[in-house]
């Protein structure tokens, strides 16, 4: 079920941001179960993201509300990603700590050989610090390319909202304005029928008083051929 909503909205967002819990007690023994229990958190938080965001698509609110799920979610995946690197760095460091045991046994037997050992000690650990600082340079550029994506999609869910919206808006607004255009239709085609109707009456006007001049024409000349016959 969805948490309610108005807290995390009245929340400061740097709050919000901060509520990831520290990472947790992480041994060697331990390390492999805590990322696995961090890949759970992180797959937790996709499935509650999503119910977030059907939850979302039912508010009149949903852009505030989806800042709000994409926040929680973003605060699991850090909470995810410190207990991976901590997973990690334990035991990193807990290999190096075997290696240097090891070589400080030697050393302790062989003199000697313990100066090349430790030589080699440290190529290894300058060797290991490289590997892990470039797989941490991939890990953290792919979840940033990751983030990207995510962010985009976000943005373009997000413009589809609010142009779903003003469509909305714009239709409404043509049904509201919907018996006022046609009244004044109506009232364009009633005035164009009496425009007509006195273009069509100035015409009958017209062929009356032309016919009424021809039949006084006519019977002037009917009078004057008369008069001149007498």
């Amino acid at each position: 079920m969805a948490m309610p909503l108005l807290p995390m909205l009245l929340a400061p967002a740097g709050l919000r941001a901060q509520a990831v819990a520290p990472p947790p007690a992480i041994t060697v023994e331990n390390a492999a179960a805590e990322r696995a229990r961090a890949k759970a958190i992180r797959d937790a938080a996709e499935r509650r993201y999503l119910e977030d965001k059907a939850d979302c698509s039912t508010r009149m609110v949903a852009i505030g509300c989806m800042t709000v799920a994409k926040e929680r979610r973003a605060a699991a995946g850090r909470e995810a990603e410190a207990i991976r690197k901590e997973s990690y760095r334990v035991e990193r460091e807990a290999r190096q700590a075997k290696v240097a045991d090891r070589e400080a046994q030697r050393a302790s037997t062989a003199p000697a050989e313990a100066a090349g050992n430790q030589a080699r000690v440290e190529r290894h650990r300058e060797e290991e610090a490289a590997r892990t600082a470039e797989r941490e340079r991939r890990q953290a550029e792919a979840q940033s390319k990751l983030e990207s994506r995510r962010a985009k999609a976000a943005e373009e869910r997000d413009a589809r909202q609010r142009k779903t919206e003003e469509r909305r808006q714009e239709e409404a607004r043509r049904a509201a304005a919907g018996p006022e255009n046609a009244r004044k239709a109506a009232e364009r085609k009633r005035k164009h029928a009496e425009k007509v109707q006195k273009i069509e009456q100035r015409e009958r006007d017209y062929e009356t008083q032309r016919k009424y001049r021809e039949a006084e024409k006519a019977a002037e000349e009917a009078r004057r051929a008369k008069a001149a016959a007498k």
